[in-house]
């Protein structure tokens, strides 16, 4: 997870959050789990990531239903 993240759409937070579910999934999948010393660091920063997620997904949910407001006004003034 190298990458620039972009957040600009919903398919963009779901990629997000599905890299980090896969990033779990790896380091749980493994036969035998070691704790590394970055482990605690990564976990913060995963945190971090995710609340960042969580609040871009309400600023887009907002942003879109303000949209289907100003096209049901302009509905009605039909």
């Amino acid at each position: 997870m190298n990458q620039q993240l972009e957040f600009a759409n919903r398919e963009d937070l779901l990629q997000v959050n599905a890299g980090l579910i896969s990033q779990f999934q790896r380091r749980l999948q493994a036969k035998r789990f070691r704790a590394t010393e970055n482990d605690n660091s990564k976990l913060e920063y995963m945190k971090a990531l995710t609340e960042a997620v969580r609040v871009q997904n309400e600023v887009l949910a907002s942003a879109e239903l303000d949209d289907i407001k100003a096209e049901i006004e302009k509905l009605k003034g039909c």
